[in-house]
């Protein structure tokens, strides 16, 4: 029987591609030194965004290699690089939630079901995100992995803390999340029931176990408990 449901919130509960267009603007303009002078504006935001969803589940150091090799930024330039003036400059300015987030949150607690979310990130830059999007309410619980009282998924310790402050059973949970690695395999670790959400689409060839149930994006998961909770 499924108690409850605990999101991601990158990719997730949030438009990664609608904010990125938003706020690409002011890295183009901060980084400017660092991108090909021929690249307008609006080419750069499409190529990142090609590059990034091609290869972000393996980090921003690796993704970095790629966005250079792409010619989106010059030789030079690093992962740590676009991390930073992101981070630090562009998130703070928007944050576009999918239309259907907080309709299925609301949907989810009126069907008598426990919502929390777990999401890695410095607590300044998540909370920057959640501020942005009013969601705080949304959720019984929040978890903010910024390694220092929780470590980063797929670490399990914050899905047996968020177990523990939900007051269900691990197994009894959903983790809903986009990321292969850190929200499936995370989940599974942490004794959760493992959904993974195909923003990207892309699984990683080195995963060879996929998640026991998939999903176009979270509007579906109000159906999912039901038709899990009817077996």
């Amino acid at each position: 029987m499924i108690k409850g449901a605990v999101f991601d919130l990158d990719h997730t509960l949030f438009d990664r591609y609608a904010t990125l267009r938003a706020v690409l603007p002011e890295m183009y303009k901060r980084l400017r030194d660092k991108i090909p002078q021929d690249l307008s504006c609006e080419d750069f935001i499409e190529k990142l965004i090609k590059i990034e969803k091609l290869h972000i589940y393996h980090g921003w150091e690796y993704t970095g290699e790629k966005l250079v090799q792409a010619g989106v930024f010059l030789e030079g330039t690093t992962g740590e690089d676009v991390w930073q003036c992101l981070y630090r400059h562009c998130w703070p300015l928007a944050a576009v939630e999918f239309p259907f987030t907080k309709p299925m949150l609301k949907r989810l607690r009126e069907m008598g079901l426990k919502v929390g979310l777990i999401t890695n990130g410095s607590v300044p830059n998540q909370s920057i995100k959640l501020d942005l999007m009013d969601m705080w309410s949304c959720f019984d619980e929040v978890i903010i992995c910024d390694d220092e009282k929780y470590p980063a998924k797929p670490h399990p310790a914050a899905f047996k803390a968020m177990s523990e402050k939900l007051g269900c059973p691990p197994e009894s949970l959903l983790y809903v999340g986009d990321n292969p690695f850190n929200d499936v395999l995370g989940a599974r670790a942490g004794g959760f029931v493992p959904v993974w959400v195909k923003t990207i689409g892309v699984w990683p060839d080195e995963i060879k176990e996929r998640a026991p149930f998939e999903v176009n994006d979270v509007s579906e998961i109000p159906e999912l408990v039901r038709k899990i909770n009817s077996l």
